[in-house]
């Protein structure tokens, strides 16, 4: 086993880390819900995303006050200095709230990355019945996890008790392979997007797009931030170390910083579906059989005739001033 910090050090840091995301999280959050309800159309999914938006924030704040009640618990109730296994009890019912709390924004974060990958591939029903099999999977060990930690013996650690080691393991396994799956989707759909484009129009077209494919980036290089984090979650869960505590608390933040991104984006508008629709848009009228067509102008006559009356009906001005726009004719490119 290798070398961990002791319990009461462990669960102070990952208090700490908490509140720091914390805070983090509560600026993203007030700066997507201000896109969502004064830049947007209420749209159903729109209202749905507020919806979820406020659900997840919630969630989080009451983890947070959780994991502050049972450390002062812990600490001030239980003598937690003197007796650092009061930190470990499994069976207390303030880790399996915080468990339950956990695995719902667990839940509702993966379902919100997968709607997004669901709509980037054109909302294709293998990606949907796929997709749904990995967020079921990560609802049953949810589940699961959560009533093996409330049957557990009290005063056992979860590194000493192997059943509840098993769960933990294949719930972090589950949301890690549901949030691969997506990222994966993701980062495809955006790398097939720029190949089409490079390959039909080119790098000078392309430059218009590389302010909004460095925002893509980076929520491809979120997700797979996200997806490391749940990474390093199972290595120090294997290892028996306890720094898997701050690993968690971690999580249990982040699980909910993620969608809320892809949520301010969808705000924004800076997402892969619009920059697909612009860039099909562009390309209205240009294909042919076998052949890429440059649509050229209608040929447009415009006259305009100007006639100046006096008070005697001999004398008359006429103007006629011709405008004639020459014909582009349809030109196929080779």
């Amino acid at each position: 086993m290798s070398k961990s910090p002791p319990p009461l050090e462990a669960f102070f840091i990952a208090l700490q880390v908490e509140i720091l995301l914390y805070g983090m999280y509560t600026c993203l959050f007030a700066s997507s819900l201000y896109l969502l309800i004064f830049k947007r159309q209420k749209t159903k999914v729109v209202k749905i995303m507020i919806a979820l938006n406020t659900i997840m924030w919630s969630l989080a704040t009451s983890h947070l006050a959780v994991s502050f009640s049972q450390n002062y618990q812990a600490i001030f109730r239980e003598h937690g200095v003197e007796d650092p296994t009061a930190f470990e009890d499994s069976a207390s019912p303030w880790i399996c709230t915080q468990l339950s709390l956990e695995n719902m924004n667990f839940v509702l974060g993966d379902g919100v990355v997968i709607w997004r990958a669901w709509v980037l591939w054109n909302r294709k029903r293998w990606i949907l019945f796929a997709s749904v099999i990995f967020l079921l999977v990560t609802l049953g060990a949810g589940i699961g996890v959560t009533f093996a930690f409330a049957t557990a013996p009290k005063s056992v650690s979860v590194f000493e008790n192997p059943s509840l080691h098993i769960w933990e393991l294949m719930f972090i396994l589950s949301t890690m392979a549901t949030n691969v799956w997506a990222t994966s989707l993701i980062a495809y759909r955006a790398w097939s997007h720029n190949k089409v484009i490079r390959t039909i129009t080119g790098e000078a077209i392309m430059a218009r797009f590389r302010r909004q494919n460095g925002i893509l980036a980076l929520l491809i290089e979120s997700g797979i931030f996200y997806s490391c984090t749940w990474l390093i979650a199972i290595i120090v869960t294997l290892c028996g170390n306890k720094g898997a505590y701050i690993v968690i608390y971690m999580l249990s933040q982040l699980t909910a910083i993620y969608p809320t991104l892809i949520i301010a984006l969808v705000g924004l508008r800076s997402t892969l579906d619009v920059a697909i629709e612009t860039f099909q848009d562009t390309q209205y009228g240009q294909r042919g059989a076998g052949t890429d067509y440059h649509i050229g102008t209608v040929p447009v006559k415009i006259e305009i005739q100007q006639t100046t009356y006096t008070s005697h009906h001999e004398d008359l001005e006429t103007g006629v001033l011709v405008i004639d726009a020459k014909s582009n004719d349809l030109i196929p490119r080779p």
